[in-house]
């Protein structure tokens, strides 16, 4: 089942490479975006600090860009794929 939704909640969700679970945050669903993304950057760079590079999607907006950049990780935003 793709995309299934939990009403109420939002997760953010961290991965390598691989695909392995880095960090994962579950907000209230009206917890904006950059929110979502400001903190799960903070997890990943308290638990992992040997992560330097992220991909995020294009729905985060600079300030998640700024955020990483003062903890020291490079995020890069990615276009949404095209159907």
């Amino acid at each position: 089942m793709r995309g299934r939704k939990s009403r109420g909640r939002k997760r953010g969700i961290a991965a390598d490479g691989l695909g392995l679970l880095i960090a994962v945050i579950v907000v209230a669903a009206s917890v904006h975006d950059n929110a979502v993304g400001i903190a799960l950057l903070d997890r990943v760079a308290a638990d992992n600090p040997s992560v330097t590079k992220g991909w995020v999607d294009a729905r985060f907006k600079n300030a998640v860009v700024d955020h990483g950049a003062a903890l020291g990780i490079d995020i890069e935003l990615v276009p949404a794929p095209t159907r």
